[in-house]
């Protein structure tokens, strides 16, 4: 089975730029997971899940680049990177104008985010769970990549499958917390059919974007909920023993 990856068509049309978003399926893993497993940190086999990247960075065109990943913390820092990252940076947010690197971020119900300008002339991806989303790390890229000459208006912004508000139950911290993040927006926190108080990471980090000068034009979430379906690994749903899935960017590969 071919590895599926979601690519939004904002970004498609960025044309030096690469980016998908995997599903479950296409790898070699087995049990819980079965099968597109990208994470080394959760008790899969090694080989299983560098031939599962392999296979990702080969349905991207990026054969011949280098996976960089983070030891995610659930923070707001953000880095930039090149082909000679250490494999044991601690943050949550990378970019990089190096055209050697694939740049990736590993979720099982957090927000992945890629994000690109409209010129192409880097990547950066963040990872967005809760407290990053309450830290707000959406806007501390906009902030780096504004120091580095791009404003907020140039970029063009990807979220990918997360959990959802029709799973994601929250307590009155993490609601708290999510609301003063961004108080003026409406869709943060809202309360189920059952009385249950849930949240959307995606509608809030979508608030912080535009709060920050990001065009809502450019931004694109897919609303795919990975608690809900099984194509997607889901950490809670699965009480922790479960896979990753990753979004991946990269600026595309120079013709040799």
């Amino acid at each position: 089975m071919a590895v599926a990856l979601l690519q939004a068509p904002l970004l498609l049309s960025v044309g030096n730029v690469v980016h998908g978003f995997s599903t479950r399926e296409g790898g070699v893993s087995v049990g819980a997971y079965s099968s597109l497993n990208l994470g080394q940190h959760v008790g899969d086999q090694r080989p299983a899940v560098v031939e599962n990247r392999a296979r990702l960075l080969a349905g991207l065109g990026c054969v011949a680049q280098r996976w960089v990943s983070l030891s995610q913390v659930h923070g707001a820092d953000v880095v930039e990177v090149t082909r000679n990252a250490s494999r044991s940076i601690e943050a949550d947010g990378l970019w990089t104008r190096d055209p050697e690197v694939a740049i990736a971020i590993l979720v099982a119900d957090c927000v992945p985010v890629v994000m690109t300008d409209a010129a192409g002339s880097f990547v950066a991806a963040v990872h967005a769970g809760w407290r990053g989303t309450a830290a707000r790390i959406v806007e501390a890229m906009v902030r780096r990549l504004e120091k580095d000459g791009t404003k907020a208006d140039q970029l063009r912004v990807a979220l990918g499958p997360a959990i959802g508000p029709c799973c994601y139950k929250v307590g009155a911290d993490v609601a708290t917390a999510l609301q003063q993040a961004v108080p003026t927006a409406t869709q943060v926190v809202s309360t189920n059919g059952a009385g249950d108080t849930v949240a959307d990471l995606w509608a809030t980090n979508r608030a912080i974007l535009e709060a920050v000068g990001v065009p809502p034009t450019q931004i694109h979430a897919f609303r795919l909920c990975t608690s809900c379906s099984t194509g997607f690994f889901s950490h809670r749903r699965d009480k922790g023993l479960t896979g990753r899935q990753a979004g991946v960017i990269a600026l595309a590969p120079r013709r040799r």
